[in-house]
């Protein structure tokens, strides 16, 4: 059997938990995704300085090569 149970974080508590135990066997796997549109992919990458410096290395360097086609499509005119 699989459920997908969907509510707010804060009604996330100890109670909530037994009742969702209870409707499974004890050798269910619980898999847990949260979403929080509160921040985005980009927000979440840049609040890691390393990731935050690789995210930047990755623009200048799509920047370089978008560039360089552009450069290059246009000498053959």
């Amino acid at each position: 059997m699989e459920a997908t149970f969907n509510f707010p974080i804060k009604s996330l508590n100890s109670e909530l938990i037994k009742k969702i135990q209870a409707l499974f066997s004890k050798n269910a796997t619980v898999k847990i995704n949260i979403i929080d549109d509160t921040q985005d992919e980009t927000d979440y990458l840049l609040s890691v300085p390393q990731n935050e410096k690789m995210l930047e290395k990755s623009i200048k360097q799509l920047k370089k090569d978008h560039d360089y086609r552009a450069n290059k499509t246009r000498s053959y005119y």
